[in-house]
Parts: C-alpha cells; sequence; structure tokens
C-alpha cells in the first residue's frame, strides 16, 4: 500500500475494501463514490479518508440497500436517516422472506403430493378403499362431451390462470370432475368438467370474487374407492368399470367422483403415452 501523502491507488483502494477495480470504474463512471484525484495519465488515486464511505457503500449494499438509497442516504447523512433506511429495508428483506417461504410451502406440497403418488402406484390397477381428505376445488363444466386433450388443457389453463389472476395459490393435482348422478345414473359427461385443487385456508378469498361459469368445491372427508389407471382423465371405461366394482361389492355411491392426474405428458415413457391418473369414487355401505 502506498501510504505517501495518504493517497491509494485504485487497485490499493479495491484490496483494501475487498472489491474489483471493475467496480471502482463503474461506481466512478455512475458518480457514485468517485476517486480524490486523477492525475495527468488517467490513473484514479483515493484519500485515506474515503475509507470510511467506500465501507459504508459495501456494507450497505450487502444489505440489499439500492446504490441510489445509499448515495442519497451518503448526501444527507445522520442517525435517524440512516435508521429510516434501515428499516425500510428490513420490511423490503421480511417481505422477500415471506414470498420464499410461500415458494418453499409450493415444494412441500409437491414433495407430498409425489408421497401420494408413490403410494398409490404401489396398489398397481386394482380397487382399494382409502379414507380421503376434504379439498377444496375449483370447478369449471367442459363445453362438449366431445372431449379431447385440448378442450381438457383449455379448461385447466383458464382454471390456473383465474386463480393466478387473483393471488390464490393452486395446490398441486388437477382432473375430471364427475357429479355424483352422472355416476349414479352412468351419464358421465352429464355435469362434468375439469377442476384444480384450492388450498382450504383460500375458500373464503376464492368466494369473494365473480366466478363466471366457474364454482368452488367443498369436498368433505369420506371413504372412498380408488383405482390408478394409464388413461386421460375425460376417458370414462376405467371409470364404469369402476362404477360396475361398487355394484359388485355392494357399496352405494356416495359423493362427486374425481379422476386426477397423478403424473402428466412430462413424464410419459415409451411404454406408456397417457396420463398416470388415480379414479376416486366416494362410497357408503359394504365394509366401509
Amino acid at each position: 500500500m502506498n501510504v505517501e501523502n495518504n493517497w491509494l491507488s485504485i487497485s490499493e483502494m479495491a484490496n483494501t475494501c475487498g472489491i474489483s477495480r471493475q467496480t471502482l470504474i463503474y461506481y466512478d463512471k455512475h458518480d457514485i463514490f468517485k476517486p480524490g484525484y486523477v492525475d495527468e495519465n488517467g490513473y484514479r488515486f483515493y484519500s485515506l479518508y474515503q475509507i470510511p464511505f467506500l465501507r459504508e457503500i459495501c456494507a450497505l449494499k450487502c444489505e440489499n440497500v439500492s446504490l441510489k438509497e445509499i448515495v442519497d442516504n451518503l448526501h444527507d447523512r445522520n442517525v435517524d436517516n440512516v435508521s429510516e433506511l434501515l428499516l425500510s429495508n428490513r420490511e423490503n428483506i421480511k417481505k422477500e422472506l415471506e414470498a420464499l417461504q410461500r415458494k418453499m410451502d409450493v415444494i412441500d406440497v409437491r414433495l407430498n403430493y409425489y408421497k401420494i403418488i408413490k403410494e398409490a402406484q404401489s396398489h398397481g390397477y386394482a380397487p382399494y378403499i382409502s379414507k380421503a381428505p376434504g379439498r377444496i376445488i375449483l370447478f369449471s363444466k367442459w363445453k362438449t362431451q366431445e372431449m379431447s386433450r385440448k378442450e381438457m388443457h383449455f379448461t385447466h389453463m383458464r382454471l390456473r390462470r383465474f386463480c393466478t389472476d387473483h393471488d390464490i395459490p393452486i395446490a398441486w393435482g388437477f382432473g375430471a370432475y364427475f357429479s355424483k348422478e352422472s355416476v349414479e345414473t352412468e351419464d358421465y359427461f352429464k355435469q362434468a368438467g375439469g377442476y384444480i385443487n384450492i388450498p382450504k385456508e383460500y375458500e373464503e378469498k376464492l368466494r369473494s370474487f365473480e366466478l363466471g361459469d366457474m364454482e368452488v368445491i367443498s369436498l368433505p372427508p369420506c371413504n372412498t374407492v380408488c383405482m390408478c389407471k394409464y388413461g386421460m382423465p375425460y376417458e370414462v371405461e376405467d371409470l364404469a368399470k369402476l362404477r360396475q366394482w361398487i355394484k359388485d361389492n355392494n357399496y352405494t355411491v356416495a359423493g362427486h367422483a374425481l379422476d386426477e392426474c397423478l403424473l402428466d405428458t412430462t413424464f410419459y415413457t415409451e411404454e406408456h403415452q397417457k396420463d398416470f391418473c388415480q379414479i376416486k369414487i366416494p362410497i357408503t355401505g359394504g365394509n366401509v
């Protein structure tokens, strides 16, 4: 370090404060932190007395304070102003942490959903009875009974966009909804449509919006007969088979049926070129 006349070269200043020469050049060009003087050859030099200012710039920048706020603060600096600056930044960081926590929650929900998928896969393709927790779904009736991937995806994405536009988180999972009446009468596409799962705590907020042709449906906890399949959620052949199983085993349909997509197109293999789904029909009677 050159201590003569208390001046430091740009490299010495950068090394002293642990930043790069390029950063100091940027600060100079943008009037953030300028050298004490520039000699006839264009070399930048900094006074020892400038070190506290650069140190404070670096410290505040590490705390995510914007450079504009830092410069403004250094031009009008007192304890109250610095405190206000840090309190404001603290509030911003708090909001960022809350946003990060929401993202963590979404990841946790997705990881838990994959555990549910693994458990469903363990049953193969045979019907089995399970206790289903309550859930909230946002439903929209399909506009045609001539179902296709296009109709399914367009309905699904319309539901998702509505929630995204209204700041409603989406629980993992989507699929086809078939009313209790349609399952009982085996007229499956009557009132059928697509749905997405919504976290229960957002039910009231969701119901406060003008939903148009969408509907919030609360499904209570219940005993369900479940069966996995490879096929699209709108393909009802397996739904009809499970309905027949209910009859054959002296159960009664007790609620609306869901055909939920567990693994979508992104999980396709050479062997399976359709979605991996799970049909769930609430039941009573029999041995439940």
